[in-house]
């Protein structure tokens, strides 16, 4: 009788994964002490456990850990069904089962026969979305991964598919782990030996590509909205622009273009937050979020490596239930307007990599009442600045598209603990990045942000610590600049930048002394500047636990050196300042500016030129010749193409 590989293979964090950390942890230490079960393997595969205490517990093969049958008093998952686990590992393996699992690479198609097993039910929702034609990013390694657009699925086992699991709210034997192991077999017919790939699932061999539907209507709508925003400004009464943005959304859901759909309400969204003085209002997020929305209708609409399909967000499904889930917080983002106070707590699933976003906002106190600090705000059930320095476990979770979560509140769903100082030890990469070679690896290695799915925060990383090297107050732009040592060399330096912000007016000081307090890791939003990689630091993990700048405590200021973090380059000096051309004449309008902004624009377009920009001055050029032009349709496009080569120049000059 053959031992059970399936059980052999899992590791310490695979079983982690399948129950809960403190079932894992009740078990291993059982172990240790010897308090070990008889083990029993049946001729039939089962394995039975009998417990000194007269609890026994069977788990035949082909089904999930939590589905093994427990004499038991507990409903769910218990430590009996884990202890199995490693007691059989202990008798038949020698225990040590990170030694046991096999660290090569393989690929989740060897159970595609497992697949025809599962229940026709299942089979049939799963073929009804592979209909779809969903985009799907597989990830080979020891665990195999497959992130389809509303799910994420893991293979903790070669020779199990019971052992798969994903983080929707059925978790085993779903219809996203069928298509997971469609996607892999897929992509190794496609590429054999991947190591990453992105494939469009097609159950039928050799078809052609899906066709999108027509989105004459869509585009027109959407080049409407975006011409009326560029010619008239962000700063036009929005009451004017509502008629013009319902008519884009409108046009986009019925398509079923979810990516676009979310692009225009972040555009929206920025828009209002201009007029409402929001604190976090920012001219060049709003030139970034127009631009990237009609580069992302060219891109579909272009012969690129991926489905239009896949650009739009065509068969993204609006919202999913989670399974049992812990989230390790990464920090915060704060803002405030005339009528609210904000906040977006970020999370990172260990499990999965992904990064979610909690947002909620609270009415601002009338005048002459009492306000109360943002920090000390209540969700789910904590105080913010207490929240943010938590886990939370709960299964209660449901996950929009772009990523930002709800999380109900009842007492036996979802609970916030202490969070311990290894906890983002068990993040790994590509969220964990150990320098900065590593980390601007990663991003080039990204599509551009046009062509990816559209979450609610882009880039966010976890990098180690080493030393800091300097922290600076540059006035001008009311922003401290700081240099941290990742590693050993000096092409290790990452540069920290955090604007003030008046809705959090102690994080500047709460940052510098997190920095001064030989701090661990820093989590932030990464971006490239000028061929050197910034970071917006959210959170900060030193020896005393976890500092969120954005929701600490107003304190003694911190005497900071007065200086700038960065000395631009004449050439990035006059990207940056084409850059400022282009936010102000969105925020203010083209056709408002009168002569003397195209002369500004004139004179941009020849500095380029001279600086050997040739390209981004014909592009330039392009654009003023459409605000000469009675048909204002072509300026939206060609302002988009201007940007993304300025932004791609400015990334890497």
């Amino acid at each position: 009788m053959s031992t059970r590989t399936d059980l052999l293979e899992l590791s310490v964090d695979a079983l982690t994964a399948l129950s809960n950390a403190g079932f894992v942890k009740r078990a291993q230490k059982d172990v240790v002490e010897g308090k070990l079960p008889e083990i029993e393997q049946q001729p039939d595969g089962a394995v039975l456990a009998r417990y000194p205490d007269g609890v026994t517990t069977t788990l035949p093969p082909g089904l999930p850990l939590r589905e093994a049958r427990c004499s038991c008093p507990a409903t769910g998952l218990c430590r009996h069904r884990v202890t199995l686990v490693l007691a059989y590992q202990s008798k038949y393996a020698g225990g040590a089962s990170e030694a046991v699992a096999d660290a090569a690479p393989w690929c989740p198609s060897t159970l595609a026969g497992a697949v025809d097993l599962l229940p026709r039910v299942t089979l049939e929702q799963a073929r009804r979305m592979a209909g779809a034609r969903p985009a799907i990013r597989l990830t080979a390694g020891s665990t195999p991964n497959a992130r389809l657009p509303m799910c994420d699925v893991r293979f903790l086992s070669r020779t199990s598919l019971a052992l798969a699991r994903c983080d929707c709210k059925q978790a085993e034997n779903c219809a996203h782990i069928a298509l997971a192991v469609w996607a892999f077999a897929q992509g190794e017919r496609q590429q054999p030996g991947f190591s990453s790939m992105t494939v469009e699932l097609d159950l039928a061999a050799d078809a052609a590509p899906t066709p999108v539907q027509d989105g004459a209507s869509a585009v027109e709508a959407i080049v409407a909205l975006a011409s009326q925003l560029w010619l008239d400004g962000t700063s036009q009464n929005p009451l004017i622009l509502d008629t013009r943005f319902e008519k884009a959304l409108q046009e986009a859901s019925q398509l079923g273009w979810r990516w676009v759909v979310e692009a225009l309400t972040q555009l929206r969204q920025a828009v209002a937050g201009q007029h409402a003085r929001a604190s976090n209002a920012d001219p060049a997020t709003l030139l970034h979020l127009v631009s990237m929305l009609m580069a992302r209708l060219g891109a579909a609409r272009a012969r690129t490596p991926l489905p239009a399909s896949q650009i739009l967000g065509v068969g993204v499904s609006g919202e999913v239930a989670l399974d049992h889930l812990r989230l390790v917080p990464m920090g915060s983002q704060c803002w405030s307007d005339e009528a609210v106070d904000g906040v977006r707590m970020i999370w990172a699933d260990p499990d999965t990599l992904a990064v979610t976003v909690m947002e909620k906002t609270w009415p601002r106190a009338d005048s002459g009442a009492t306000a109360i600090a943002l920090r000390d705000r209540r969700l789910v059930g904590m105080p913010l600045h207490r929240l943010a320095a938590s886990q939370i476990v709960t299964r209660a979770a449901k996950r929009r598209a772009n990523g930002l979560l709800t999380v109900g509140t009842g007492a036996t769903q979802t609970s916030a603990l202490p969070l311990s100082g290894g906890a983002w030890d068990t993040l790994a990469s590509p969220l964990r990045q150990p320098d900065v070679a590593s980390l601007r690896a990663h991003l080039r290695s990204l599509p551009p942000d046009f062509v990816r799915p559209l979450h609610a925060i882009e880039h966010v990383h976890v990098v180690p610590v080493a030393a800091l090297v300097d922290c600076l107050w540059d006035a001008a732009s009311q922003t401290l600049c700081a240099r941290v040592q990742l590693a050993a060399g000096d092409d290790n330096l990452l540069l920290l930048r955090l604007r003030h912000d008046a809705a959090t007016p102690g994080a500047i000081d709460a940052l510098a002394r997190a920095l001064e307090d030989d701090p661990l890791a820093v989590a932030g939003s990464v971006s490239s500047e000028a061929g050197q990689l910034s970071m917006t630091p959210l959170a900060v993990l030193t020896a005393q636990g976890l500092q969120v700048p954005q929701l600490a405590a107003q304190g003694t200021p911190v005497n900071l050196a007065r200086g700038q973090g960065d000395d631009k380059s004449a050439l990035h000096a006059l990207l940056e300042g084409t850059m400022n051309l282009l936010a102000q004449s969105l925020r203010q309008g083209v056709r408002h500016q009168g002569d003397g902004a195209v002369a500004r624009a004139t004179e941009q377009a020849a500095a380029l030129r001279a600086a050997g920009l040739a390209r981004c001055a014909d592009a330039l050029a392009a654009a003023l010749e459409s605000m000469k032009s009675s048909d204002p349709t072509m300026l939206p496009e060609r302002l988009a193409a201007l940007y993304a080569l300025l932004h791609t120049l400015g990334s890497d000059s």
